[in-house]
């Protein structure tokens, strides 16, 4: 009996010896089985508890924290606006009370019709988007004329189609022809172009009217016309109030379109330069002069310009005048989401009167070559005093800036 008891005693220690084993190689795993002595279990005769290792609950693995959606908000482009204008000098339409009918403007109108007399130029008028001139004389069917007079111009009241075909949108009529045939002359004429769809601007005892135009790009471009010749310096308050008018009525450039300077000289009066410079000081953002008959300097004054005298363009008033050089003034100015930029550019585009030289065909013509060449050594020669210097196809290629 009692070795049976033994014998049980001895499996109960022996389970327990290797129970002990089994969790100590569970707890040390890199123990190799044969790392384990004999020497190193010791039992004890009092129980002692086998640890035991906690299992905790298997957790999925949390889900990566979500990416934000980013929305970019697209930078607004822009509103960029360039647009070109164009500005000759005077066209005089028939001829004056001395005039005879060979070899006349009237005799060349009946030969080959309206479209004859701008056939070599109105394609640039068509590519920009405003053309303005010089309307020197009446369009009326009137017979009164002003008999203190030495030179009285009139035109047939339909040459203002002529205007129209070329694609001229605005003309002045601040000068010293509009007059030639009384109050009817001058009512009709401007009658005759409005007729047309041209816009007009007038200051002064013969009329009171600022020209304001919009332009295909929604630019709206203010004109005032002043006739210096006549009136002085009582000039001074049309401009001011134009100018004022033409601000408030939403024109995004004004122009100031002056019939001044000596007759037939290349050489600028001081009341030319105080006036222009006057202008510039008080907003316009162009002169243009008139009345001189000959072509006078341009000049950049604090990053504007004034062109003093754009000469003769289509000028009926005279079969072969001896200086018949002419130009086209054209200036690019561009708009930056409705603001006006300093940036800018201008041309003068040689001309002559006539596409002959050796009488006046009232058909102005574009230079080229040879004849460009010295047209621009003439014009260079005027302008040189103000710094500008242009090629033989009217571009500016070096510029001087005054400032007073």
């Amino acid at each position: 009996m009692k070795q049976k008891r033994s014998i049980f005693l001895f499996s109960i220690l022996a389970l327990a010896v290797f129970a002990s084993a089994c969790h100590f190689a569970a707890v040390h795993p890199s123990l190799e089985a044969d790392d384990i002595k004999s020497d190193d279990i010791s039992v004890s005769s009092e129980s002692t508890p086998i640890p035991t290792t906690e299992v905790l609950p298997l957790t999925p693995s949390a889900a990566p924290a979500a990416t934000p959606t980013l929305f970019l908000t697209p930078t607004p482009t822009p509103e960029v606006i360039t647009l070109t204008i164009s500005a000759v000098g005077d066209i005089t339409f028939g001829g004056n009370q001395k005039t005879t009918y060979p070899y006349s403007f009237d005799e060349y109108y009946d030969l080959y019709g309206a479209d004859y007399f701008m056939k070599n130029v109105a394609e640039i008028f068509r590519a920009d988007s405003f053309t303005v001139a010089n309307l020197e004389g009446t369009l009326t069917d009137s017979d009164t004329i002003r008999t203190t007079k030495q030179w009285n111009h009139r035109g047939r009241p339909e040459y203002a189609e002529i205007l129209k075909n070329a694609s001229i949108e605005a003309v002045s009529l601040g000068n010293n022809h509009i007059m030639d045939y009384q109050k009817k002359g001058v009512a009709d004429t401007i009658q005759n172009v409005t007729d047309a769809g041209l816009e007009y601007a007038i200051s002064g005892p013969w009329g009171d009217q600022y020209g304001l135009y919009e332009t295909a790009e929604g630019i709206q471009i203010g004109f005032v016309s002043v006739n210096e010749y006549y009136d002085g310096s009582g000039v001074y308050q049309y401009l001011e109030e134009g100018l004022l008018e033409l601000r408030e009525a939403g024109a995004d450039l004004v122009f100031a379109l002056m019939h001044w300077g000596g007759d037939k000289t290349h050489v600028i009066e001081k009341a030319q330069y105080e006036m222009g410079h006057w202008c510039i000081d008080q907003g316009y953002d162009l002169v243009l002069g008139c009345h001189p008959h000959v072509l006078q300097g341009i000049e950049c004054y604090k990053g504007k310009y004034i062109v003093y005298s754009m000469g003769n363009f289509c000028y009926g008033g005279n079969k072969n005048p001896s200086d018949k050089d002419s130009m086209i003034f054209q200036q690019t100015f561009m708009f930056l989401d409705g603001v006006l930029q300093e940036e800018t550019s201008i041309r003068a585009i040689p001309c002559r009167l006539s596409s002959v030289t050796n009488r006046n065909d009232y058909c102005p013509a574009i230079l080229y070559g040879e004849e460009a060449e010295a047209w621009a050594a003439r014009f260079n020669g005027y302008s040189e005093e103000f710094g500008l210097t242009f090629d033989a196809e009217g571009y500016l290629v070096d510029v001087l800036q005054s400032e007073d």
